[in-house]
């Protein structure tokens, strides 16, 4: 089902974006990459792969504190407003590609995935796509996935309402598929009318660890989100901080 149903070629829209925007400020973004840079312990000038990039405010915020950042999205619409907020340049460039289909190999000191951005497509697919992640990395490079926790999920209300922005109003229809570790929400976005399917696999910290293994990466830490809490299996979500070997 998620591998020929690509629901993510067309959610990441232009609504999608008025959205993300009135829920992502500067000074949250900020204090999201001190967390990243702390965790990932870079150096000066080091080079990083934040795929997929959206529309580029973490991206832009490593390359304003020096480092070299190549931010990778499959959405020509994110891109487009990377670029209308931030300048390229030598340290800051975005490109549009698949992240299935990532080219790199052994060229970051880390790479970086926020903001629930990994398991979209099919199990295989998922675990090759972890894989070119890693290939990515040089050695002793590291991994930050930001992603959600199943168990946690499993406790949420099948419906709810957000107010996403002065003028869009959100209907969540939550179904977790348990056995095959799968977060489907149904938006209902009042504004268009506009009905649009979110499919998201899963994985528990004991897959994740043993999937990370199987692409050469360690397993360093687990955390309830992009602030330092210790994970803990009733945290909201799950980061996964891995190491190449």
């Amino acid at each position: 089902m998620m591998a020929t149903h690509e629901w993510f070629r067309h959610f990441f829209d232009d609504t999608y974006l008025e959205i993300i925007k009135a829920q992502r400020d500067t000074k949250r973004t900020k204090a999201e990459v001190d967390f990243v840079t702390k965790v990932l312990a870079l150096r000066p000038g080091a080079r990083i792969l934040d795929v997929p990039c959206g529309f580029g405010r973490h991206s832009a915020e490593l390359a304003r504190r020096g480092y070299s950042v190549i931010g990778v999205d499959l959405s020509g619409v994110m891109l487009r407003e990377a670029r209308r907020r931030y300048r390229e340049g030598e340290r800051l460039r975005f490109v549009r590609g698949d992240m299935r289909r990532l080219p790199y190999h052994a060229e970051f000191d880390a790479v970086v995935c926020l903001f629930t951005s990994f398991g979209y497509f099919s199990e295989r697919e998922n675990v090759s796509t972890l894989g070119k992640m890693a290939r990515a990395l040089g050695p002793g490079g590291r991994l930050l996935i930001d992603h959600r926790n199943p168990h946690f999920d499993a406790t949420l209300p099948s419906r709810r309402w957000d107010r996403e922005s002065s003028r869009i109003f959100v209907l969540s229809n939550l179904r977790v598929h348990r056995r095959a570790s799968v977060h489907e929400n149904t938006w209902l976005i009042l504004r268009l009318g506009d009905r649009r399917v979110i499919r998201v696999r899963l994985w528990t910290l004991r897959q994740w660890e043993r999937r990370l293994r199987a692409s050469g990466l360690r397993l360093v830490r687990a955390y309830a989100d992009l602030d330092g809490r210790r994970y803990r299996t009733t945290s909201g979500r799950l980061v996964v901080l891995a190491e190449k070997r």
